[in-house]
């Protein structure tokens, strides 16, 4: 639903005239996953202000890829400010993963004795490659949904006496059954995950040395988990058994607070999205944690509004 360049960034479909170019780093929340090219909030930015916004967003990507597409687009494409959009599981998927620790186990003996010797240099290493392994399995799903053929909505029954099928949330009872602490592991980034949180940083503080070399402004921009927002979807996790704190829905989690002291410490603006989402409802794709039409909407008037 796009064009696709040779770093493998869905693009906008009129690239404008313009000395203003800002550059968005994130994942598959500002990739768009799930909604057309038009509806993402980084297209809105395109249509709707004078800059022309590079998405160089990638589904599945933590800071590591980002800041590794970050390099490897630099020269090439010109920008003179960095949005770096923080998910609220970015942390997480930072740390070791069960995915990634099943694939750690899966190394050849040579490799596990030259882990023992060099750890955080091996895990660098695998970190990468197993990264590789995600991007290739993300493509053959791609391939073969959009190999699927698509009815046109006037063949599709409308009706308005059916009974409301309930969700029944198979992927968030998958993804307890894989990692129950899924969302203490993302939030609690000091007092539970302080070591995911810690190789967060550093990745982060060589992005901030890279741009302030550069002069590149850089932005942080949080778009938040749902536990911190959705009391109903706070609720589904509770009751499948994921261990939850109410305090995410009004107050701030560890990993805000350590944000909002990174940004403080290197005088770079935050956009909280915590404070546009907590006033609003139906946020989320059915039976999914990515935003809809009506989510990328807020997001792209609230950055508007910080410009």
């Amino acid at each position: 639903m796009g064009f696709t360049n040779e770093f493998g960034i869905r693009e906008p479909n009129n690239e404008k005239q313009t000395n203003c170019h800002y550059l968005l780093l994130g994942d598959s929340q500002t990739f768009g996953s799930g909604i057309f090219l038009k509806d993402r909030f980084s297209e809105i930015l395109n249509a709707e202000t004078e800059c022309h916004w590079f998405n160089v967003s990638v589904p599945g990507y933590t800071l590591e890829n980002e800041f590794s597409m970050y390099k490897k687009i630099d020269g090439s494409i010109p920008f003179q400010k960095v949005f770096l959009v923080v998910y609220g599981n970015d942390v997480f998927e930072t740390g070791d993963t069960p995915d990634y620790i099943h694939f750690a186990k899966r190394q050849k003996w040579y490799r596990e004795f030259f882990a023992f010797l060099l750890p955080e240099y091996t895990r660098s290493i695998w970190k990468r490659e197993y990264f590789q392994t995600i991007q290739v399995r993300m493509t053959e799903e791609m391939s073969r949904i959009s190999a699927q053929e698509t009815l046109p909505s006037k063949n599709l029954r409308q009706t308005t006496s059916a009974k409301k099928i309930l969700p029944n949330y198979t992927s968030f009872k998958t993804l307890y059954s894989i990692s129950p602490n899924y969302f203490f592991e993302s939030l609690n980034v000091k007092s539970v995950s302080n070591q995911n949180f810690d190789r967060w940083q550093q990745v982060f503080f060589r992005l901030m040395e890279d741009v302030t070399k550069r002069n590149v402004k850089l932005t942080l921009v949080y778009i938040p988990l749902d536990v911190e927002f959705d009391p109903n979807r706070l609720e589904i996790y509770k009751e499948i058994g994921f261990p939850m704190d109410r305090n995410w829905l009004t107050g701030d989690s560890e990993l805000i607070i350590e944000l909002n002291k990174l940004a403080t410490q290197f005088n770079v603006p935050i956009i909280d999205l915590r404070h546009s989402f907590r006033g609003a409802k139906d946020l989320l794709q059915p039976e999914d944690i990515h935003f809809n039409e009506k989510a990328n909407r807020l997001i792209a008037d609230t950055i508007k509004k910080s410009l």
